[in-house]
Protein backbone atom coordinates (compact mmCIF):
# COMPACT_ATOMS: atom_id res chain seq x y z
CA UNK A 1 0.00 0.00 0.00
CA UNK A 2 1.32 3.74 -1.14
CA UNK A 3 2.58 5.85 1.57
CA UNK A 4 1.22 9.33 1.75
CA UNK A 5 2.50 12.17 3.71
CA UNK A 6 0.73 15.44 3.97
CA UNK A 7 2.62 18.86 4.18
CA UNK A 8 1.16 22.43 5.13
CA UNK A 9 4.04 23.78 2.89
CA UNK A 10 2.80 23.92 -0.35
CA UNK A 11 2.78 20.45 -1.43
CA UNK A 12 -0.16 18.28 -1.46
CA UNK A 13 1.05 14.75 -1.27
CA UNK A 14 4.20 12.71 -1.79
CA UNK A 15 3.83 9.22 -3.05
CA UNK A 16 6.36 6.33 -2.43
CA UNK A 17 6.27 2.93 -3.70
CA UNK A 18 8.35 0.29 -4.72
CA UNK A 19 8.60 1.51 -8.38
CA UNK A 20 10.09 5.38 -7.76
CA UNK A 21 8.86 8.42 -6.54
CA UNK A 22 5.97 10.41 -8.19
CA UNK A 23 5.79 14.51 -6.83
CA UNK A 24 5.29 17.92 -7.42
CA UNK A 25 8.80 20.19 -7.09
CA UNK A 26 8.87 21.34 -3.54
CA UNK A 27 10.62 24.35 -1.86
CA UNK A 28 9.21 25.41 1.31
CA UNK A 29 8.65 23.78 4.66
CA UNK A 30 7.32 20.39 5.96
CA UNK A 31 4.65 20.62 8.77
CA UNK A 32 2.56 18.22 10.54
CA UNK A 33 3.90 15.36 8.47
CA UNK A 34 1.51 12.05 8.87
CA UNK A 35 2.48 9.14 7.17
CA UNK A 36 -0.05 6.15 7.06
CA UNK A 37 -2.13 8.39 8.75
CA UNK A 38 -0.14 9.27 12.16
CA UNK A 39 1.36 12.11 13.03
CA UNK A 40 5.31 12.03 12.96
CA UNK A 41 7.43 13.14 15.59
CA UNK A 42 9.87 15.83 14.06
CA UNK A 43 11.62 15.85 17.30
CA UNK A 44 14.30 13.45 16.54
CA UNK A 45 16.03 14.62 13.35
CA UNK A 46 18.88 13.24 11.16
CA UNK A 47 22.91 14.64 11.11
CA UNK A 48 22.43 18.14 9.50
CA UNK A 49 18.68 18.24 9.52
CA UNK A 50 17.28 21.72 11.70
CA UNK A 51 13.53 22.05 12.66
CA UNK A 52 11.49 25.18 10.96
CA UNK A 53 11.67 26.49 7.96
CA UNK A 54 15.02 28.27 6.43
CA UNK A 55 14.08 32.11 7.16
CA UNK A 56 16.47 32.90 4.21
CA UNK A 57 14.19 31.38 1.64
CA UNK A 58 15.24 32.00 -2.46
CA UNK A 59 14.04 35.75 -2.98
CA UNK A 60 13.54 36.52 0.61
CA UNK A 61 15.17 39.61 -0.05
CA UNK A 62 14.62 40.92 -3.63
CA UNK A 63 17.67 43.07 -4.33
CA UNK A 64 20.07 42.41 -1.46
CA UNK A 65 21.52 39.35 0.32
CA UNK A 66 19.76 37.60 3.29
CA UNK A 67 20.65 36.86 6.98
CA UNK A 68 19.16 34.60 9.18
CA UNK A 69 18.26 35.97 12.67
CA UNK A 70 16.30 33.05 14.32
CA UNK A 71 14.02 30.20 14.11
CA UNK A 72 11.67 32.44 11.31
CA UNK A 73 13.14 35.59 11.30
CA UNK A 74 15.62 37.67 8.85
CA UNK A 75 17.11 40.57 7.98
CA UNK A 76 18.10 41.99 4.58
CA UNK A 77 21.46 43.77 3.77
CA UNK A 78 20.73 46.08 0.29
CA UNK A 79 22.61 46.16 -2.39
CA UNK A 80 23.64 49.80 -3.51
CA UNK A 81 20.73 51.68 -5.09
CA UNK A 82 18.27 49.84 -2.99
CA UNK A 83 15.87 50.20 1.01
CA UNK A 84 13.34 48.92 2.15
CA UNK A 85 13.00 46.20 4.48
CA UNK A 86 13.09 43.84 2.06
CA UNK A 87 14.96 45.53 -0.40
CA UNK A 88 12.64 46.17 -2.98
CA UNK A 89 12.54 49.95 -3.25
CA UNK A 90 14.89 51.70 -5.19
CA UNK A 91 16.75 54.71 -3.55
CA UNK A 92 15.80 57.89 -5.30
CA UNK A 93 18.65 60.58 -5.02
CA UNK A 94 17.31 64.01 -6.26
CA UNK A 95 20.58 65.10 -6.75
CA UNK A 96 20.90 62.66 -9.59
CA UNK A 97 20.82 65.75 -12.80
CA UNK A 98 20.51 68.85 -10.49
CA UNK A 99 20.69 71.91 -12.01
CA UNK A 100 23.48 73.34 -9.64
CA UNK A 101 25.71 75.45 -12.30
CA UNK A 102 27.94 76.78 -10.16
CA UNK A 103 27.21 74.88 -6.52
CA UNK A 104 27.38 71.54 -4.75
CA UNK A 105 23.60 69.98 -4.80
CA UNK A 106 22.61 69.29 -0.80
CA UNK A 107 19.76 66.55 -0.67
CA UNK A 108 16.49 67.53 1.46
CA UNK A 109 14.66 64.58 1.11
CA UNK A 110 14.22 61.97 -1.41
CA UNK A 111 12.14 64.51 -4.13
CA UNK A 112 13.91 67.96 -3.48
CA UNK A 113 17.26 69.68 -3.00
CA UNK A 114 19.26 72.67 -2.60
CA UNK A 115 22.12 74.45 -3.95
CA UNK A 116 25.46 75.69 -1.65
CA UNK A 117 27.10 78.13 -4.40
CA UNK A 118 30.56 78.21 -4.90
CA UNK A 119 32.23 81.98 -4.20
CA UNK A 120 31.02 84.56 -6.64
CA UNK A 121 27.96 83.20 -7.33
CA UNK A 122 24.11 83.05 -6.03
CA UNK A 123 20.31 82.34 -7.24
CA UNK A 124 18.78 79.37 -5.94
CA UNK A 125 20.49 77.29 -9.26
CA UNK A 126 23.84 79.30 -8.31
CA UNK A 127 23.30 80.46 -11.87
CA UNK A 128 23.76 84.12 -11.11
CA UNK A 129 26.82 85.95 -10.45
CA UNK A 130 27.04 87.71 -6.80
CA UNK A 131 27.66 90.98 -7.02
CA UNK A 132 27.80 91.83 -3.40
CA UNK A 133 31.00 88.78 -3.31
CA UNK A 134 32.55 90.41 -6.25
CA UNK A 135 32.74 94.02 -5.18
CA UNK A 136 31.07 93.95 -1.88
CA UNK A 137 31.29 98.33 -2.09
CA UNK A 138 29.44 98.44 -5.20
CA UNK A 139 28.29 101.52 -6.83
CA UNK A 140 25.85 104.09 -4.74
CA UNK A 141 26.39 101.70 -1.86
CA UNK A 142 27.28 104.60 0.38
CA UNK A 143 24.87 107.66 -1.03
CA UNK A 144 26.69 110.40 1.47
CA UNK A 145 29.91 108.65 2.99
CA UNK A 146 32.81 106.49 2.33
CA UNK A 147 32.00 102.25 1.78
CA UNK A 148 34.12 99.77 3.96
CA UNK A 149 34.65 96.59 4.14
CA UNK A 150 34.53 94.44 7.33
CA UNK A 151 36.76 91.64 8.44
CA UNK A 152 33.90 89.34 7.21
CA UNK A 153 33.82 90.84 3.63
CA UNK A 154 30.27 92.89 4.54
CA UNK A 155 30.21 95.90 3.05
CA UNK A 156 29.44 99.18 5.68
CA UNK A 157 29.23 102.66 5.13
CA UNK A 158 31.41 105.75 7.02
CA UNK A 159 29.00 108.29 6.79
CA UNK A 160 30.08 111.97 6.06
CA UNK A 161 29.25 114.98 8.46
CA UNK A 162 25.86 115.49 9.13
CA UNK A 163 24.68 112.25 7.84
CA UNK A 164 23.68 108.80 9.17
CA UNK A 165 22.18 105.28 8.67
CA UNK A 166 23.94 102.77 6.38
CA UNK A 167 22.47 102.97 2.91
CA UNK A 168 21.95 99.92 0.45
CA UNK A 169 22.73 99.82 -2.79
CA UNK A 170 19.63 98.67 -5.16
CA UNK A 171 19.65 94.82 -5.67
CA UNK A 172 17.34 92.04 -5.69
CA UNK A 173 16.24 89.94 -2.97
CA UNK A 174 15.29 86.02 -3.77
CA UNK A 175 12.28 84.55 -2.93
CA UNK A 176 10.63 81.29 -3.27
CA UNK A 177 6.19 81.38 -3.00
CA UNK A 178 3.91 80.14 -4.69
CA UNK A 179 1.46 82.95 -7.17
CA UNK A 180 -2.13 83.61 -6.02
CA UNK A 181 -5.03 84.38 -8.18
CA UNK A 182 -8.84 85.01 -7.40
CA UNK A 183 -11.17 82.84 -9.73
CA UNK A 184 -14.71 83.82 -9.19
CA UNK A 185 -15.39 82.95 -5.40
CA UNK A 186 -12.57 80.28 -5.50
CA UNK A 187 -8.92 80.89 -4.24
CA UNK A 188 -6.24 79.68 -6.23
CA UNK A 189 -2.91 79.60 -6.11
CA UNK A 190 0.50 77.37 -8.25
CA UNK A 191 1.17 74.15 -7.43
CA UNK A 192 4.68 74.62 -7.12
CA UNK A 193 6.91 77.29 -5.40
CA UNK A 194 8.20 79.96 -7.71
CA UNK A 195 11.45 81.27 -7.42
CA UNK A 196 11.73 85.35 -8.32
CA UNK A 197 13.53 88.44 -7.57
CA UNK A 198 11.88 91.01 -4.94
CA UNK A 199 13.68 94.91 -6.22
CA UNK A 200 14.96 96.29 -2.52
CA UNK A 201 17.42 98.99 -1.63
CA UNK A 202 18.30 102.56 -2.58
CA UNK A 203 19.61 104.76 -5.82
CA UNK A 204 21.94 107.12 -5.57
CA UNK A 205 20.55 110.33 -7.52
CA UNK A 206 20.61 110.40 -11.33
CA UNK A 207 22.94 112.77 -13.45
CA UNK A 208 20.06 114.91 -14.06
CA UNK A 209 18.99 115.77 -10.52
CA UNK A 210 16.17 113.29 -11.39
CA UNK A 211 15.60 110.94 -8.74
CA UNK A 212 15.89 106.88 -8.90
CA UNK A 213 14.18 104.23 -8.02
CA UNK A 214 15.34 100.25 -7.72
CA UNK A 215 13.25 98.46 -9.87
CA UNK A 216 12.94 95.41 -12.31
CA UNK A 217 15.29 95.19 -15.27
CA UNK A 218 14.15 92.17 -16.72
CA UNK A 219 11.55 89.37 -15.87
CA UNK A 220 10.37 86.36 -18.04
CA UNK A 221 7.27 84.45 -18.18
CA UNK A 222 6.40 81.20 -17.38
CA UNK A 223 3.42 78.71 -17.95
CA UNK A 224 2.48 77.53 -14.28
CA UNK A 225 -1.04 75.39 -13.20
CA UNK A 226 -3.13 76.49 -10.55
CA UNK A 227 -5.20 75.10 -8.13
CA UNK A 228 -8.60 76.58 -6.82
CA UNK A 229 -10.62 75.57 -3.59
CA UNK A 230 -13.60 74.46 -5.38
CA UNK A 231 -11.53 71.88 -7.54
CA UNK A 232 -10.78 73.17 -10.57
CA UNK A 233 -7.01 74.05 -12.00
CA UNK A 234 -6.29 76.46 -14.53
CA UNK A 235 -2.67 77.08 -16.65
CA UNK A 236 -1.56 80.64 -17.02
CA UNK A 237 1.39 82.36 -17.48
CA UNK A 238 3.09 84.23 -14.75
CA UNK A 239 5.89 86.88 -14.72
CA UNK A 240 8.46 87.19 -12.59
CA UNK A 241 11.28 89.27 -11.94
CA UNK A 242 15.35 88.25 -12.54
CA UNK A 243 17.09 91.26 -12.83
CA UNK A 244 16.69 94.55 -10.54
CA UNK A 245 18.21 97.98 -11.36
CA UNK A 246 18.39 101.46 -10.70
CA UNK A 247 16.27 103.63 -12.51
CA UNK A 248 14.20 106.96 -13.29
CA UNK A 249 11.39 106.61 -10.70
CA UNK A 250 8.16 107.02 -12.08
CA UNK A 251 6.07 109.97 -11.47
Amino acid sequence: MPERASASGGLSSLQHSSGGRNGTSFHGCLRNLYINGKLQDLGWLGHGVEAGCQPCQRGACVQGDCHPTGHRGFTCTCHPGWTGTVCDQQVNNPCDGNKCIHGTCLPINSYSYSCRCQPGFAGVLCDEQDQDAADPCGPSRCKHGKCRVSGLGKAYCECDGGYTGDAVACRGERVRDVYQRQQGYAACQTQEKVSRLECQGSCAGGADGQGTCCTPLRSKRRKYTFQCTDGSSFVQEVEKVVKCGCTKCSS
